[in-house]
């Protein structure tokens, strides 16, 4: 249960607009998901949860209200992956604290290498429902099995994480990427170095999996197009069946970067035969659509004259030294503007601010079944017997 008490203690339209997001969030939750059970199924996912919280490219940071929908959204899973975590551990200690004393997380180190962006990779779980089995680790690939680029060869640009993990009579070994994306456009070498670095870890995972006694699953933000382009074929040549996410995971539904994949092992990955055991989760509209920006206008004004302001420094800075300030006056002139344009905030609310404040990629989800013992009761009856002094016959 999300630690809700706090509110009492903000402004009433703090309160107000906080609760009427929440309320929004939690039937968009119970129409779209199902709900979570003790011993049954397992709700798992994967959320490239954007930039998180750093506030680098000055579109931040998140206001506390965000920080409310970001735990409901969590607190749907009983397990999530999540990219794009970065350096300070602040935010996600106070998005644990507002999940309450059942969720925990286990995160990487900041990848510092070319293309890592000084992110970490990282789990979310319920404790209540999920245990750690005590064996994580980063991947590294082997030298023989590096990606070429470049004339190079290199390890991922930020490494997979993995961790095992086991709900019920399910266990499973969960891995989570966020693979390099570089430029969009086949043919470049930017794109055949995505494509090199889904190909090499999906087969390194595969090696391991003829060698461990427990299922594998793959998730993360892979920077796929779509199944079926080169990147997306990567994951199937290697044996990964997909929860395929054909209905987009990014803001405006047009990508699908996010996948949810898996190595069975005995048939134990087993979606639920319910009709809704997979989907991405629309949150953007249910806490901040359109009808919503005049509640955030005052907090998008803020942030865009803290950008002002910012330029308005870098000017006088660049002035000090006799520098060319040319860019850093288009900029103010710029910024300028769109504080006086209704219009202009109210796009720039609805394609870059709140996606800094919620993400610019959805929830991607997937329910399974973890209850195997019929099959074990079965198991136990055909089971052959051995003859004991007493010719007791017991099973092995």
């Amino acid at each position: 249960m999300i630690n809700y008490w706090p509110l009492k203690y903000e402004t009433p339209d703090v309160r107000r607009r906080t609760v009427d997001g929440l309320r929004a969030l939690r039937k968009r939750i119970r129409e779209a998901m199902p709900g979570t059970t003790l011993h049954d199924t397992l709700v798992l996912g994967t959320w490239n949860i954007r930039n998180f919280d750093d506030n680098r490219f000055g579109h931040g940071p998140r206001i506390k209200e965000s920080m409310y929908f970001l735990a409901e959204v969590v607190s749907a899973f009983d397990v999530l992956a999540v990219q794009e975590i970065c350096r300070d551990l602040g935010p996600l200690k106070q998005l644990i604290r507002l999940l309450g004393p059942n969720y925990d997380y286990i995160v990487t180190d900041v990848a510092e290498q070319d293309g890592g962006n000084r992110e970490r990779l990282g789990f979310l779980y319920n404790k209540a429902k999920v245990r750690f089995k005590g064996v994580a680790g980063e991947m590294v690939l082997p030298v023989k099995d590096l990606i070429g680029h470049g004339g190079k060869r290199l390890q991922p640009a930020r490494s997979p994480f993995g961790c095992e993990f086991q709900a019920g009579w399910f266990r499973f070994l969960f891995t989570t990427v966020h693979i390099y994306f570089g430029k969009e456009s086949r043919g470049t070498p930017e794109y055949a170095r995505r494509v090199a670095e889904i190909d090499a870890v999906a087969a390194n995972i595969a090696q391991r999996a003829e060698k461990e006694p427990c299922s594998y699953i793959l998730v993360g933000d892979f920077n796929i197009d779509k199944m079926g382009d080169p990147s997306g074929n990567a994951l199937i040549r290697n044996g990964f069946q997909a929860a395929q996410n054909n209905m987009g995971s990014n803001a405006d539904r047009t990508k699908f970067y996010d996948q949810i994949s898996w190595l069975p092992r005995k048939g134990t990955v087993r979606q639920t035969r319910s009709d809704r055991n997979q989907g991405v989760l629309d949150v953007l509209p249910a806490v901040m659509g359109e009808d919503r920006f005049p509640d955030y206008r005052k907090a998008v004004e803020a942030t865009v004259r803290g950008q002002l302001d910012k330029a308005r420094t870098e000017r006088a800075e660049l002035a000090a030294k006799g520098k060319d300030s040319a860019a850093a006056d288009k900029r103010i002139d710029k910024l300028e503007a769109l504080l006086a344009d209704a219009d202009g905030l109210k796009d720039y609310y609805l394609k870059i601010w709140r996606t800094f404040q919620i993400s610019d990629h959805l929830p991607l989800w997937v329910e399974l079944s973890i209850d195997f013992s019929a099959e074990y009761l079965t198991r136990l009856r055909n089971m052959p017997g051995i003859q004991t002094r007493d010719n007791v016959e017991i099973p092995l």
